[in-house]
């Protein structure tokens, strides 16, 4: 069972892009979101909508634009890092506002709104990272961040439990490596096309298994 209908949310650059790409040229029909500006497609399997995750009224209105499509999974990728500072102290309300809503909040209350439209036995991936671990937190860098990936983690599995798994959908969590896009860097190993790789073929493995499972886009298992 390969996925054959996917709504992929924050497609326009990097992992996103890359994972509508891969799930398109195995002959899915994606449906890729960008916030504010519709990309000039070529691939005839990929249609763009615009959402911004983080407004409910703009993600009614997508929901209602594709209320007549069922999904095999839902794909939320959309993501910031925060501030660069990343500290604690330094930290505006608003700027901690913005992220944990983005990265947290909006992620989590979309797929609640979705979840009719996935059918049974489909997934719901999260993009997080393998920084939302606390077991693996030997560094501290990038608190904020993490944080906000760890709050995502525990929305998610409350939602699974909750919500997902008793509606016999599956719930992922998402780390896709250290990847070259904006936010990685030239200096990452993994690029975008190896990484959306592995996320399509582990998301495929996930269909019609009830799971909820924080891995790595090789399917390796991540500590909380």
């Amino acid at each position: 069972m390969t996925v054959q209908h996917v709504l992929i949310i924050g497609a326009s650059r990097g992992i996103g892009r890359g994972l509508a790409t891969a799930f398109a040229n195995a002959g899915a029909d994606v449906i890729a979101t960008v916030r504010d500006k519709k990309n000039d497609d070529t691939h005839p399997r990929i249609t763009t909508q615009i959402v911004d995750m983080t407004d409910p009224a703009s993600c009614t209105h997508l929901k209602e634009t594709l209320s007549a499509i069922t999904f095999d999974a839902l794909v939320i990728n959309a993501g910031i890092f925060g501030p660069d500072h990343q500290s604690v102290s330094q930290v505006t309300e608003d700027e901690i506002a913005s992220l944990f809503l983005t990265n947290a909040i909006a992620p989590v209350r979309l797929a609640q709104a979705m979840l009719p439209q996935i059918r049974e036995g489909g997934v719901i991936a999260f993009m997080s990272s393998n920084t939302a671990s606390f077991t693996n937190n030997d560094t501290g860098d990038m608190a904020l961040y993490r944080a906000s990936k760890s709050a995502l983690n525990s929305l998610a599995r409350s939602f699974a439990v909750t919500e997902a798994l008793p509606g016999k959908r599956s719930v992922l969590l998402l780390h896709p490596g250290w990847v070259q896009t904006d936010m990685g860097g030239e200096r990452a190993p993994v690029t975008v096309d190896e990484s959306a790789a592995g996320l399509k073929d582990v998301i495929n493995a996930a269909l019609d298994n009830l799971e909820c499972r924080f891995i790595d886009y090789r399917g390796r298992e991540i500590a909380p």
